[in-house]
C-alpha cells in the first residue's frame, strides 16, 4: 500500500477547503488575540507606573511647597501619609528626621549620597516590607537654591499584579466568546465560499460521465475567482463536446458515406474474380477506379472537417492571391475544356494573410463545383477586387444553381441538391462544407 503524501501537501492542515480555511482563520484570531493581550498588558503597565509616578511627584512637590512655606514637618506628614502611602522627610545628608506613623522604626530605601549637590533622585521601585513599593526621592531646596533636605514618598503597587490580571481575565473572556462567534461564522463563510467549487467539481463529474452530453454553466454564484474557474472549465468542456461530437459525426459519415463505394468496389472485385473478359472487365476497372477517387475525396474531405483546428493565424503567411487564383483557373481551364474560364483582377498584386493551402483548396472546391455544375458551352468567371481593407473573390458560373430552399443547405454535410445529383452521381457533397470551414478559419 502506498502510504506516501501528495507531493506539495501541507502536513497538519485537514483536505477539505472549508475546514482548512476554518482552521486558518481560528488560528490567525488567537495569534491576534494573543498579541493584543500581551500588549494590552504591557500598555496597562506602564499607563499604571505613569499614573502612579504623577501622584507621587505630585505629593512631594505639595510636602516640598509646604516645607518651604514654614509648616510644621510633622503636621505636613500626618496630613499627607495613609495607610498605602508612606512618607519620610531627611536631612541634607540623608539623615531620617521625621516619619509617618505607618512606618514605625524603619526607613524608605534611598539613594542619595551625602554631601552631593541637590538633585532629583527620581522614581524607584523596591521591595518594602515582602511587598513591591514604588518611591520617589524629591529634594528640598530653600529660596537660596540651598538644598536643605529631602522627602521621600513611597506608595504598595501590591495590587497592580491583580489588576494586570483582572484585565487579562477581562480579555481573555472575551476572546473566548469572540472566539466562539469567529469559529461560526469561519465555519459558515468557509462551507460557503466551498459550495461553489463543490457544484463545479460536480458538474464536471457528470458532464465526464455522460461523455461530454451535459454541459457545465459558464456562471454561477460565488466569489470572483470561483466563476472564473467555472467559466473556464465551461469552455474546457465545451470544447471537449464538440470535440467528440466532431468525431462522432466523422465516423457517422464515414460509415454513410463509404458504405456505397466499398459496396460498388466489392462488386467489381468479385465480377473480376469470377473471370469477367473484354467490356465488362474494363467497365469493373472503371468502376473500380471511380469508387476508389469517390472515398479518397471523401476521406479527405472529412478529415478536414474533422481536424481541431490550430490557433488561428499560427500558419497564415503573406499569400499573393492573384498568383494563386491563376493556378486554379488554368487547372480548371484544362479538366473542362467545354467550358469558358475565365479569370479578371482589378489590382496588379494583391497580398493578404491566410494559409496558402487551405486557400487553394478553397478556391479549388469553389471551381469545380462552378464547372462541374454548368452544361457544356457555360461560362464560370473568376473576379479579384479589394473591399475597404479585404480582398474580394467573386466566383460566379450560368449553371444548374439551386431550387427552392436548397440554397440554405448548400453548405450542409452530404447535401447535394436533385438537379445535381441527376448530373454528377458521384459527388460527396463535401465540396461547399469544407468552402465553409476554410473562409470561418480565415475570418
Amino acid at each position: 500500500m502506498n502510504t506516501r503524501r501528495p507531493t506539495g501537501w501541507s502536513v497538519g492542515l485537514p483536505r477539505r477547503l472549508w475546514t482548512r480555511l476554518a482552521v486558518s482563520f481560528v488560528l490567525l484570531f488567537l495569534l491576534t488575540i494573543a498579541v493584543v493581550i500581551a500588549l494590552s498588558i504591557i500598555f496597562a503597565n506602564r499607563r499604571f507606573d505613569t499614573t502612579l509616578d504623577d501622584q507621587l511627584q505630585a505629593a512631594a512637590s505639595t510636602v516640598a511647597d509646604r516645607l518651604a512655606e514654614g509648616q510644621e514637618p510633622t503636621l505636613v506628614v500626618e496630613e499627607l501619609a495613609s495607610a498605602a502611602q508612606f512618607l519620610e522627610l531627611l536631612d541634607s545628608r540623608g539623615t531620617p528626621t521625621v516619619r509617618s506613623q505607618n512606618l514605625r522604626n524603619s526607613s524608605l530605601p534611598t539613594f542619595i549620597n551625602a554631601g552631593s549637590a541637590p538633585r532629583n533622585d527620581g522614581f524607584h521601585t523596591v521591595t518594602f516590607r515582602r511587598t513591591d513599593m514604588r518611591l520617589i526621592c524629591h529634594p528640598i531646596v530653600n529660596s537660596e537654591e540651598r538644598l536643605t533636605g529631602y522627602v521621600v514618598i513611597g506608595t504598595l503597587i501590591s495590587d497592580r499584579g491583580e489588576n494586570l490580571f483582572d484585565l487579562a481575565a477581562v480579555m481573555i473572556s472575551a476572546s473566548v466568546v469572540g472566539l466562539a462567534v469567529v469559529v461560526g461564522g469561519a465555519v459558515f463563510v468557509a462551507r460557503r465560499e466551498a459550495q461553489p467549487l463543490v457544484r463545479l467539481a460536480n458538474e464536471v463529474r457528470a458532464a465526464t460521465e455522460s461523455g461530454f452530453d451535459e454541459t457545465v454553466a459558464s456562471e454561477g454564484r460565488g466569489s470572483e475567482e470561483a466563476r472564473d474557474l467555472r467559466r473556464a472549465f465551461s469552455g474546457l468542456v465545451e470544447s471537449q463536446r464538440q470535440l467528440l461530437q466532431r468525431e462522432r459525426a466523422f465516423f457517422a459519415d464515414s460509415s454513410h458515406v463509404l458504405r456505397t463505394p466499398l459496396a460498388v468496389l466489392k462488386g467489381d472485385i468479385e465480377m473480376l474474380e469470377q473471370g469477367a473478359y473484354g467490356k465488362e472487365r474494363q467497365e469493373a476497372v472503371a468502376q473500380a477506379q471511380s469508387a476508389i477517387d469517390a472515398m479518397s475525396r471523401t476521406v479527405t474531405g472529412l478529415l478536414l472537417l474533422a481536424r481541431e483546428p490550430a490557433r488561428t493565424g499560427s500558419d497564415w503567411v503573406v499569400v499573393e492571391l492573384g498568383a494563386l487564383l491563376r493556378d486554379v483557373a488554368d487547372d480548371a481551364m484544362t479538366a473542362f475544356p467545354g467550358l469558358s474560364v475565365s479569370l479578371e483582377s482589378h489590382t496588379s498584386a494583391l497580398d493578404a494573410a491566410g494559409n496558402p493551402f487551405q486557400l487553394k483548396d478553397l478556391f479549388i472546391s469553389l471551381l469545380e463545383n462552378a464547372c462541374r455544375y454548368t452544361p457544356a458551352g457555360g461560362s464560370v468567371s473568376v473576379t479579384l477586387m479589394t473591399a475597404d481593407s479585404d480582398a474580394l473573390v467573386r466566383i460566379e458560373d450560368s449553371g444548374i444553381g439551386f431550387s427552392g430552399d436548397e440554397d440554405e443547405k448548400a453548405t450542409d454535410r452530404f447535401f447535394r441538391g436533385a438537379a445535381a445529383r441527376r448530373m454528377f452521381p458521384g459527388g460527396s457533397g463535401l465540396g461547399l462544407a469544407i468552402a465553409e470551414r476554410i473562409v470561418t478559419l480565415h475570418h
